[in-house]
């Protein structure tokens, strides 16, 4: 950026942000400079306390950010800054915006008022309007690694190895700033949520898999394969068709996040060695190295349009096959 850009910023910045990014804390770091160089004015932004910076958001109870939460803003906008060189709007989750909402934006990026900027962020530039990614400057903020994730989380108090699990499972929007922000003691919330879900039906238990939150979602899956592996009937049947009657997409998600859940499971198997005997039920090393292939093999066929249904049944039989003592 130019020093010329610096001083008079674009009426408008879209950030590309990582999947897990903390939405909300990281667009008030990223607005700071958007409304003066100033330490201080940084430092109100960054605890969503500068008069300055007005935050769109959806309003309590919904999902989206309605036209008249914008049209408040623009009429905000009118205004002269109380502290900084300039008033900016945050909207961290520029995709909720309805369409009614995004047009009377754009209206206002087409003619912007002097002295407000909008930044906004989402995770990919199809999720708003392709005329209001034109009239942005467009940046991506790149991911933070896994390290770096699993000190956020040791910095409230979970254990290096907590931290560590939680990351791995965590992997949908605002989760792990949620369990930044309420930590809790693992071993027994993993317990808890096992004991709640090995009694769960095979429907009740695809509907953990796919809605539940980091914790039940991770177990859920555990114990899917743990069923598959048995070749419980009612997975091989309720279970394969609720799958089979979600969408594409959401199978594609499931599949992966059954790779993963398997993929850690064999690493701490391998891990553990002969030392630590496995959990009743649990799949053997060789069990889980094989669900990992043919999960893979599972997301290609579907990807080839193969028959959900089928795909499914074939996965899960595929889960058994050896002696849990191999």
């Amino acid at each position: 950026m130019t020093s010329l850009e610096a001083a008079v910023p674009a009426a408008a910045t879209l950030f590309l942000v990582p999947p897990r990014a903390d939405r909300l804390d990281m667009g008030r770091r990223l607005i700071g400079p958007f409304v003066s160089d100033r330490a201080q004015d940084h430092a109100l932004a960054r605890r969503g306390l500068h008069p300055d910076v007005m935050e769109l958001l959806p309003p309590g109870g919904k999902e989206k950010i309605g036209i008249d939460q914008v049209r408040e803003v623009i009429r905000m906008g009118q205004f002269s800054a109380a502290q900084a060189d300039r008033k900016a709007c945050l909207a961290p989750f520029a995709e909720d915006l309805t369409p009614e909402a995004s047009n009377a934006l754009l209206k206002t990026l087409e003619e912007p008022t002097r002295g407000m900027v909008f930044v906004l962020l989402t995770e990919h530039t199809g999720d708003v309007l392709p005329t209001i990614v034109s009239r942005s400057r467009v940046e991506r903020v790149q991911p933070e690694s896994r390290r770096q994730l699993a000190a956020r989380l040791v910095a409230v108090g979970y254990s290096d190895s907590e931290a560590e699990w939680l990351v791995r499972a965590a992997t949908r929007r605002g989760e792990l700033a949620a369990l930044a922000a309420a930590p809790a003691p693992l071993d027994q919330v993993r317990a808890q949520a096992r004991e709640r879900l090995a009694a769960a039906s095979a429907g009740d238990l695809v509907v953990a898999c796919l809605d539940g939150g980091p914790v039940d979602r991770r177990e859920a899956l555990d114990l899917l394969a743990e069923r598959a592996a048995a070749r419980d009937p009612e997975l091989l049947t309720t279970g394969v068709s609720s799958l089979a009657g979600q969408e594409r997409a959401t199978s594609f998600v499931f599949l992966g996040e059954l790779l993963a859940a398997c993929a850690d499971a064999l690493r701490e198997r391998v891990a553990a060695g002969a030392e630590a005997p496995p959990r009743s039920g649990a799949l053997s090393a060789g069990q889980l190295a094989r669900a990992c292939t043919r999960i893979e093999s599972a997301n290609r066929a579907l990807l080839a349009y193969a028959p959900t249904e089928g795909v499914l049944v074939s996965l899960f039989l595929a889960f058994g096959g050896e002696h849990r003592g191999s």
